[in-house]
């Protein structure tokens, strides 16, 4: 509309109308204003077009967003409760260990109390072997010291006249007690 106030003024013709070539200028800058302009609304319906179809190619993605949403809900609501399950099936199982557990405890916990019994009773035993052992040792110390007294006022001859074996040359040597040794040879 601007364009048009600049728009040249039509003179008029000695005889009627226009001058023709007024009347010219002005229809091929009005057919060159209508051509801009129509290429100017072309482009303009171009870029609705393009801008329509990015609102709907907007839509179509937020409607796919949306949708992709309720499907991560479905599927974390769907994991929140496997997440429930596996929770509960291990505190099933954390309770079975630990009864097992406390049961093998207690059988464990009784059979050492009667593995201690009988260590107690073995440890008796021992002891009164201990004792019977420790007597007899005793009684043995004193016969053969009544032995040896005995050996002692006996007369020294009896023991010099005994005869002494005869050395065999065929006969292994016999260990003196001097020579043994703890290491066997």
């Amino acid at each position: 509309m601007a364009e048009r106030a600049n728009a040249p003024k039509l003179r008029r013709a000695f005889l009627r109308g226009y001058r023709a070539g007024d009347v010219e200028l002005s229809i091929a800058k009005a057919t060159l204003e209508l051509e801009q302009l129509s290429n100017e609304l072309e482009a303009t319906r171009a870029r609705a077009s393009a801008m329509q179809s990015e609102i709907n190619d907007l839509h179509n993605r937020l409607d796919a967003s949306r949708r992709r949403g309720l499907e991560f809900d479905r599927e974390v609501a769907e994991l929140h409760e496997q997440r429930k399950a596996a929770e509960r099936d291990a505190a099933e199982r954390a309770e079975a260990v630990v009864a097992e557990a406390e049961q093998r405890a207690a059988a464990l916990r009784t059979e050492g109390l009667r593995q201690v019994g009988e260590l107690q009773q073995q440890v008796e035993q021992l002891l009164g072997m201990r004792a019977g052992l420790t007597q007899a040792l005793q009684a043995a110390v004193d016969s053969v010291e009544i032995a040896l007294s005995q050996t002692r006022s006996a007369p020294a001859r009896a023991l010099e006249a005994a005869p002494q074996p005869a050395e065999s040359v065929d006969a292994p040597e016999q260990p003196q007690p001097g020579r043994w040794s703890r290491d066997p040879a």
